[in-house]
């Protein structure tokens, strides 16, 4: 989470109730002034020395996910850019709102889809002075714990977007990052969290992690992608004590990684495994078969469809889906003649 040495990151984590009617995530220029006087306020009370530096607020509620991002891929230079904290700007607040619909930036909204999360978060850029270490540890000590949002803040977000806020908070990233990785081990799931905790701390570093499962995996700095190698038996199977748990921690993985818009891929690292190169799916040539050309399906009771057995032109093969959407094309790719030997 690289960032320029004068601005301080924050979040309003916003906890909402199911959505029963239509409702927005983008606020207009109007209703983001309104908010974004409010947050302010809010901001001051938890720490005085804010009112001396320049507040900017962004447009879209987003996913946790898109704030706690690789940079290129997060909305922090976007809101920079769109509030011009690359030069000082005197103490005040920048609300960013969009017009006629649009935004100033892309990176400002939703990617791709709106959210459909329960805790949304609006991010925020503050930009202060030669002070800034002793401003980012008071809110450190005193956000976490003081800083919920007042009703004047949560009333402008309920009207403007038409959710059913529970809860607002004002958090900085680290609080953001410790509020999620509760989150996960609550649900059994922070084993999974490492690789995400490095790319957002330590991006440049490159590093091997070890994962859930016996997954073996690596990060790259310079293509700044996360690379899991796969290695397949004799049999077809991941090359580990227990295959099937290796399938369910890399779903758990990989679907962790999407989430937080990190790119991976997979690299096969044994004869015979080819990795289709949009990484949808991966195909084991098992050699000869003297068998009738038919395709089977593998499913698992726990993590459903897992495999597909073809026989084709006297070879036989095993697709494995590694996407979700892989899974109708494997379907469709199979479904046609002599298609046991594509890819």
């Amino acid at each position: 989470m690289n960032q320029a040495s004068n601005l301080i990151r924050l979040v309003v984590g916003i906890e909402v109730r199911p959505r029963q009617a239509k409702v927005r995530f983008v606020l207009d220029r109007e209703q983001a002034t309104r908010i974004g006087g409010h947050l302010a306020d809010d901001l001051a009370g938890c720490v005085e020395a804010v009112t001396g530096g320049h507040l900017a607020i962004g447009p879209a509620l987003l996913e946790p996910g898109q704030v706690l991002a690789p940079e290129s891929r997060s909305p922090w230079q976007a809101l920079a850019r769109a509030a011009r904290l690359d030069r000082p700007q005197a103490p005040g607040i920048t609300s960013i709102g969009a017009h006629d619909g649009q935004l100033p930036d892309r990176m400002l909204g939703a990617d791709p889809t709106p959210p459909a999360g329960q805790f949304l978060c609006l991010p925020l850029l503050l930009q202060v002075g030669p002070d800034r270490d002793e401003i980012l540890a008071a809110l450190e000590r005193k956000l976490f714990d003081g800083g919920a949002l007042r009703p004047p803040a949560m009333g402008e977000l309920a009207a403007a977007t038409g959710l059913d806020p529970i809860h607002g908070q004002l958090m900085t990233l680290t609080d953001l990052m410790a509020l999620l990785k509760m989150q996960l081990a609550g649900a059994g799931l922070d084993p999974f969290w490492p690789p995400i905790e490095h790319v957002l701390l330590l991006p440049e570093q490159a590093t091997k992690i070890e994962l859930p499962g016996d997954i073996q995996a690596r990060w790259n700095p310079e293509r700044q992608m996360l690379t899991i190698s796969l290695a397949i038996n004799d049999n077809g199977d991941v090359a580990v004590d227990v295959p099937r748990l290796w399938w369910r921690a890399f779903r758990q993985q990989t679907a962790l990684l999407d989430q937080h818009r990190i790119d991976w891929q997979v690299e096969a690292t044994t004869p015979g495994l080819h990795i289709d190169p949009t990484m949808r799916w991966a195909r084991v040539d098992r050699g000869v078969s003297d068998d009738a050309d038919e395709v089977v399906p593998e499913r698992d009771p726990e993590l459903g469809l897992l495999s597909f057995h073809s026989n084709r032109g006297r070879r036989r093969y095993r697709y494995y889906p590694l996407r979700s959407e892989g899974i109708a094309e494997l379907q469709s790719m199979l479904a046609e003649p002599d298609s046991g030997t594509r890819g």
